[in-house]
């Protein structure tokens, strides 16, 4: 997933990063990569531009961007997780890809050159953040007059199973109270529209994804997610081991039973001209 800004101490990533993240974040992009492309290529990216990437993860958005730029093009990935960046770095390379640069940078305050890029893009980098409205009002800087700022995100309301599941429920739960705990959004997707016209953007434009699986890997997202979060899940006293091992395993029931809908997300996207 995408990193926070490092100023607050609140603002500490829950989830594993570098290799102990890659599987999930392969299967993260697996489920929402082709309507990420979807939502860039509609905001308008485009051969040649210098696009920027806040939050970058282990870089698989940015490996795609760059190749759509081209070679006439560049893109910056921003992280402020050194282990990521080391495996985005990683990907890139056996991809290939030499158009990116990778920078080590707080969401907040990017270090990036003002009213430089074409594009800046982040995705479910907001709900890890305790200021999502600082973050962006940083990206917008970093557009150039005419520039395209592009983010999306989830809410853990959207996340259920039919028929309806007790391990669903608590899951949804569980996840709005450790992230009241980091003073973090768990519904912050359906309010970036809003957030965007805060930051200054008078016209933006929305799109709302909804994912959902009766069966495949896909269905363990969210257990691998969970098992992730443990640590931080029992530091902010929202649960049990005992708990979290039983969620767990419920969730691997559900995965391998095709006769129960699991929703994975509702993501809220959101694209605007500066």
């Amino acid at each position: 997933m995408p990193k926070p800004g490092q100023r607050n101490p609140r603002n500490r990533y829950m989830l594993a990063t570098g290799e102990e993240a890659a599987n999930r974040l392969l299967l993260l992009n697996k489920i929402f990569g082709h309507t990420t492309h979807k939502l860039l290529k509609s905001a308008g990216l485009s051969p040649e531009m210098q696009v920027a990437e806040i939050g970058c993860g282990s870089g698989l958005v940015a490996l795609w961007t760059a190749k759509a730029v081209g070679e006439g093009g560049s893109l910056t990935a921003v992280d402020s997780s050194r282990e990521q960046l080391q495996l985005a770095e990683k990907n890139a390379v056996s991809a290939g890809v030499k158009n990116i640069s990778w920078v080590h940078a707080d969401a907040y305050d990017t270090g990036l050159p003002r009213e430089s890029f074409d594009l800046v893009y982040s995705r479910f980098l907001m709900c890890h953040l305790t200021d999502p409205l600082k973050a962006l009002g940083e990206m917008r800087a970093l557009l150039r007059p005419g520039g395209i700022l592009v983010c999306e995100d989830h809410d853990d309301r959207g996340i259920f199973t039919e028929p309806g599941t007790s391990t669903y429920r608590r899951f949804v739960e569980i996840s709005e109270a450790v992230n009241q705990a980091h003073g973090l959004d768990s519904n912050i997707g359906l309010k970036l529209p809003r957030l965007f016209r805060s930051a200054g953007f008078a016209r933006t434009e929305v799109r709302v994804e909804q994912y959902a699986f009766l069966r495949g890997k896909e269905k363990r997202f969210w257990e691998l997610t969970l098992r992730e979060a443990g640590p931080a899940i029992l530091a902010a006293g929202a649960s049990t081991r005992k708990e979290l091992d039983t969620l767990c395993c419920d969730m691997q029931a559900i995965a391998n039973d095709d006769s129960v809908l699991l929703m994975l997300a509702r993501v809220t996207q959101v694209w605007a001209r500066k």
